[in-house]
Order: structure tokens, then sequence, then C-alpha cells
């Protein structure tokens, strides 16, 4: 099953309800999904602990919700969104930091894995809901338990992990739009999968629609049909997906035969795991469709942030943030001796070409004796997906002009 000596990388899709976990080696063109049952597609891990009284011992996942039911004390569920919340939880008498008892149940059901030594994984993607920035701090400290030192570990929403797992498809079934329907935590979700081609490379989108039904409508078919038909038209869509538990039972008959026609459907329920194993394969290994193709999702910076600089007597273009890029990552440091006394230009390009913007950074406070004569330390980083924070320290000028080292900080809303 597991090869020696063989580098793998994990998708770990993490949910309120449940848990998925995907792997593949750096060779191999597909992932594999741990079943909880050989030999099925039995790939949900429950997200929840149980805790025995009077002794501090934890179980997880199916073995959790079967101690419920023989032992005293106490099961643990909705781990996901309590971690987010943050308060306490106390469990038989005790209390516990939310983000703890998540990291334990992951640390657990990583053992799965049994067989991929942790040495042995050299990327780690995790794919949750929502990349919001409290749950990046969660899943920074989660990971942070984990101890994997030699391990890349990255994260990203469900919608990029769509992205990642459609474009690894047949490269026919995606040649127009593509659609994702989710029926777990009994809400029906949609994902719409569309790309600019117009774009140099491509821009690729992933948008999300709630449609506001729940697995005990009576009328789900006759709902789910409408849904189907509004979404359909006006555009051309190859491809079709339907994942969650709220589609095991046999109920979207009339509403699946106008999915299924003049397109291809698919029933599954490991979308999201695998679509992260083959984000993290996408930074380990770099391909064609990578360059060709990139992904624009709300936790992506939108925009080429840069400026026009003089250097060796010439002008030129000097990068600073690259839009695509997860808005997190989008960070650089460098110093500059500006032209302008007590301001500098930055341009802003967005991927779409459209709107370029010329901006001036007036830094109020900071004394210019004469031109050229003062050095900026910059730092520009992102502090949520459409605000950029740039802090300048003042480093004087030699010893004509000693540093003040005065700290000045901007925020521009990208």
């Amino acid at each position: 099953m597991f090869g020696l000596g063989e580098k793998y990388v994990v998708g770990y899709d993490l949910s309120n309800e449940y848990a998925q976990i995907s792997y593949m080696t750096l060779r191999d063109d597909m992932p594999t999904t741990v079943s909880l049952t050989s030999g099925a597609e039995d790939y949900n891990i429950p997200a929840c602990l149980f805790k025995r009284s009077e002794v501090n011992q934890w179980f997880y996942g199916k073995e959790a919700i079967n101690y419920k039911e023989v032992e005293d004390g106490e099961l643990v569920e909705g781990l996901w969104e309590r971690a987010l919340v943050g308060e306490k939880i106390k469990v038989v008498n005790d209390e516990f930091d939310p983000v703890a008892l998540l990291a334990l149940f992951v640390k657990r059901s990583l053992a799965l894995l049994g067989g991929i030594r942790p040495d042995r994984i050299a990327g780690m993607m995790f794919t949750v809901p929502e990349l919001t920035k409290r749950a990046l701090e969660v899943l920074e400290t989660v990971t942070g338990v984990l101890g994997m030192k030699n391990t890349r570990v990255s994260f990203e929403g469900r919608d990029e992990s769509i992205f990642y797992y459609v474009i690894h498809q047949p490269a026919e079934l995606w040649k127009h739009d593509a659609y994702v329907y989710d029926f777990s935590d009994n809400s029906l979700k949609g994902y719409r999968f569309h790309i600019n081609r117009n774009a140099t490379p491509a821009v690729a989108m992933v948008d999300r629609r709630d449609y506001g039904i729940k697995y005990g409508d009576v009328n789900k078919d006759e709902a789910f049909l409408e849904t189907v038909k509004n979404d359909m038209e006006g555009s051309v869509v190859s491809l079709a997906y339907l994942i969650g538990k709220g589609f095991e039972d046999d109920w979207c008959r009339e509403s699946l035969r106008e999915l299924c026609r003049n397109r291809r459907a698919f029933k599954g329920n490991n979308l999201y795991s695998k679509g992260a194993c083959y984000a993290m394969m996408e930074k380990m290994v770099d391909s064609d469709m990578s360059r060709a193709l990139i992904f624009l999702g709300k936790d992506k910076l939108k925009a080429n942030i840069g400026m026009n600089v003089t250097k060796a007597g010439e002008e030129s273009y000097f990068a600073i943030l690259d839009g695509g890029e997860n808005w997190y990552d989008a960070k650089k440091e460098f110093d500059v001796i500006p032209e302008r006394g007590n301001s500098f230009e930055i341009t802003v390009t967005p991927l779409d070409g459209m709107n370029i913007r010329n901006i001036e950074i007036v830094i109020d406070g900071l004394i210019i004796k004469e031109l050229k004569t003062t050095r900026l330390h910059l730092k520009f980083f992102m502090e949520s997906e459409n605000m950029l924070r740039i802090c300048a320290t003042d480093m004087g000028f030699g010893e004509i002009y000693p540093t003040t080292y005065r700290l000045f900080t901007k925020q521009i809303e990208i």
C-alpha cells in the first residue's frame, strides 16, 4: 500500500461534521482517500471526541460515537466551529481550549496514515469551508501542535480545492463551466467554476451560492430542479458534481434528469480532500498548468502591486506583490531612496487588466532636508484580501543624516 522511501503529499479536508484524508506520492497521477472500512468508500471521519469520566482518556471519530453508547463520559462535537469561536468547552466538569481539542482530533485522525511515517510527508494541504483570518489563526495553531517541522504545510478554502480538483480532470470535461452541488451540513450550497480565457494567463474563479434547501424539506426535488434550471440558464455547463450526505437518498430524480441533459454529472464525497492533495502537489512540483491558469478566489490577492524605480541610471518596474497568491502569504521588504521627498508611488494592476491605479504614498511626519538623502525600509503585506499595509522605517543616510528609526504606516484598499 505504501512505498518504502516514497515522499507523499496529503490533503486534509476539515469541516464541522467530518474530516477526510487523501494522499499521493510525488510520482502519482491521482490521490487515494483513506477509508474507514476496507474495500468501501467510507471516507467521512466524524469530527468529534469522547472523553471518559474520571480518567484523561479520549477517543475520536466513529470510536468516539460508539463509546458514547457504552461508557460514562461526554461526546464533544462541532470542533471546527467551536474552535473558531474560541470559548472554553466544558467536558466532564473540566474546561478545555477548543483549539487544543481540535488539534487532538486532527492528530489522532492522521494516525489513519499509519503506513506513511511523518518524515515521509513532504507537504500537507488543509482545506476548510471558508478560509477567514480566524480560520487561518486556528489552523496555524493546530499544525504547530502537530510538530511537522520537515513538512511544508499550506491552507486553502474549499473553493480552491474545487478548482484544483476540476483542472486535474480530463480537459474536455471542463472546457465550459462546471458546478459542484454540496448537500452537507443540512444546507445545499453550489460552487460555479468558470474561466476567463481572454486574460493572459487565463483566470479561473469559483463562485459560491447558498440555496436555502434543507435535508428535511418535503419538496427537495422540485426546489433543486428549479435551482438547476436557474443555474444553467444563460451559461454553457459541461460538468456537475453532487457531493454530501444529503444526496445519498434517491430523491432527486427529476432534478438529476435535468442536470444530466447535455452534460456530465457525477456523485461522490471526497472531492475536497483530493483537490487539496492536487493543490499541494502543484506547490511541490512545478507544472505547465499552474503557469497557464491562475485561480482568483476570495482569499487571493486580486492585483499585482509594484513601483517604477531607477536602478543603475535606468528606469524599470519593480514587482512587490504578485496577484493570484494567497493574501496572507503576500509580503515583501526592501529599502528605497525616495526621489520625491517624503512620498513615493505604487502601481496597482488588477489581474483583469482594468482600472490600473497609480497611488501616491505620502509619509506624513517624515522630515526630508534634501532630496535623495533619506533611505526607507519598506514592508508591504496584506491585512485582508483587499487591505494593504505599508510600513516605512526611517533609516537615515549614513553619517550625514543619522537614522531616527521612526516607523510610519499606511493602509491602502486594493
